[in-house]
């Protein structure tokens, strides 16, 4: 009976076992990618002391000032209390200033400060230079026709998700 714990190698060097089907494997390389992104983010952005929610949270703002607490935490998948915690840590940075809301009298506006608008913008070209590695892997075709792949795959799984739900 052959041993179905055996591993080959991929293309990569990393090891693979042979029992899994294609779809596994690609599963086990989208996880290997997104652990190795997030690890890559986090060094990048160890020199500002900044959390990946919180640069997140900087980016939606930076594109979408005027957001309430509550859309900003949809926006970057957090529950509004870890939201709370994030934008009171960049408030107290001074990256982050809030107001009150245009369309609404109880809710809060949040925006970026100047010195938040700079410190995105030396954390966003630390950031792209992980888009600039991906690039020497991949064209732009390849690129848009991963992107649009993925993005498909996770949409049928957001489907079954509702569905169970």
């Amino acid at each position: 009976m052959p041993d179905s714990s055996r591993e080959t190698a991929t293309p990569d060097g990393a090891a693979a076992p042979d029992h899994l089907d294609s779809t596994s494997l690609m599963m086990d390389a989208v996880f290997r990618l997104e652990r190795a992104v997030v690890r890559l983010q986090n060094q990048r952005l160890r020199s500002w002391n900044m959390t990946l929610s919180g640069y997140a949270a900087l980016r939606v703002l930076a594109d979408r000032p005027e957001l309430s607490l509550a859309q900003l935490a949809r926006r970057c998948h957090v529950r509004p209390q870890t939201m709370a915690r994030i934008v009171a840590n960049l408030e107290e940075r001074g990256l982050m200033e809030r107001s009150p809301h245009p369309e609404s009298e109880r809710a809060i506006s949040l925006m970026l400060t100047p010195e938040g608008q700079t410190t995105l913008s030396g954390m966003t070209q630390e950031i792209s230079k992980i888009s600039a590695d991906l690039g020497d892997v991949l064209t732009d075709k390849q690129a848009a026709e991963l992107n649009n792949t993925l993005r498909a795959c996770a949409s049928t799984l957001e489907s079954r998700l509702r569905h169970l739900s």
